[in-house]
């Protein structure tokens, strides 16, 4: 896939998108993805939340649980994901980057995007399941199967940018992260 066709993809799910290319843009791009992410993170709570308020109403309180475990897991991973500080001024100072380099990035953003969209499914089963304690358990368990794997695909991108070409297939070519 061309670097085009790439932030054709991502920019169809992340408005505003414009791709990593232009030297000048890089940080505010940057921000931009990963508020997007955080925004849509944020989003998720408020189903999970009026699921909450209907249990302890309805004095469902021992199921609270499976609803509690999620919401911590999703305020934790969208503050990470909005206030991450990584450590790669090359990436926004390079002033020309290889394009195995943007392709590989470009995955992770798209991925991440993804991972988001199975979050959001995930929350909206759980709620359809909520009327019963084992529906409320297996959704609350998707639920935190989606999260974790956003996590660790967040994890993976982190460490591919602050890694990148370091014994791996890939070209080095420029500094793409610090």
């Amino acid at each position: 896939m061309s670097i085009r066709d790439w932030i054709d993809k991502i920019s169809s799910k992340i408005p505003g998108y414009s791709g990593y290319h232009d030297k000048e843009r890089r940080r505010d791009v940057d921000k931009l993805h990963r508020e997007g992410l955080a925004n849509r993170l944020h989003a998720v709570k408020s189903p999970l939340l009026d699921v909450m308020n209907d249990l302890t109403s309805s004095g469902r309180l021992f199921e609270t649980g499976a609803i509690d475990t999620p919401l911590k897991r999703l305020d934790k991973i969208e503050n990470r994901v909005r206030f991450a500080s990584y450590g790669y001024a090359g990436f926004f100072d390079a002033v020309r980057i290889e394009e195995a380099q943007l392709d590989m990035i470009y995955r992770f953003d798209l991925a991440l995007v993804e991972k988001v969209e199975a979050i959001e499914a995930a929350a909206n089963q759980l709620k359809a399941q909520a009327g019963t304690a084992d529906g409320l358990k297996i959704g609350g368990a998707n639920l935190t199967s989606a999260i974790d794997a956003f996590d660790r695909a967040f994890d993976d991108r982190y460490k591919t940018i602050n890694e990148f070409g370091q014994g791996n297939d890939l070209p080095q070519g420029k500094p793409l992260f610090g």
